[in-house]
């Protein structure tokens, strides 16, 4: 959670609500915020390569830190992730590396998930708008609905 600009906390649950995001994040307050970004994803394993403290990768700025394949052809834009009560959908926004994740991390972290999203694995992770609010514990399932296809 990002209660304000650069400071960042961990927590075991984490609530949710569509419009805010992660209750209490400073996102719903921020003045060029997206309705497409109110939560945002890393993959875990991605998270733990690019931290400086492989044991502690918990501080990127993205609300959810997930073992789940981000990829744009695993999860297309309007796929639903649920976890527990909450409902997600994977927008069609961007998430890019910022001037935060490039202090953190370094440019060659910041230039490796760049070069990931434009493949389309999303290296610097995904973004969701909130569906469904609730609460998302720590070690919660992910269950994947992915839109039909049109053919």
């Amino acid at each position: 959670m990002r209660p304000v600009h650069g400071e960042r906390r961990l927590v075991e649950t984490l609530e949710v609500s569509p419009g805010i995001g992660a209750v209490g994040d400073h996102w719903s307050t921020d003045r060029v915020r997206s309705p497409g970004a109110e939560l945002a994803l890393i993959n875990a394993h991605v998270a733990r390569s690019v931290a400086r403290d492989r044991d502690h990768p918990g501080h990127t700025g993205d609300n959810l830190h997930v073992d789940l394949e981000l990829s744009e052809e695993n999860l297309p834009v309007g796929t639903r992730l649920e976890l527990g009560d909450v409902i997600l959908e994977v927008s069609k926004d961007v998430h890019r590396p910022c001037k935060s994740f490039h202090e953190r991390f370094g440019k060659a972290a910041a230039q490796r998930v760049a070069r990931a999203n434009r493949r389309g694995l999303r290296g610097r992770g995904v973004l969701c708008r909130v569906v469904r609010g609730g609460h998302i514990t720590v070690g919660a399932e992910i269950v994947v609905t992915r839109p039909p296809t049109v053919s």
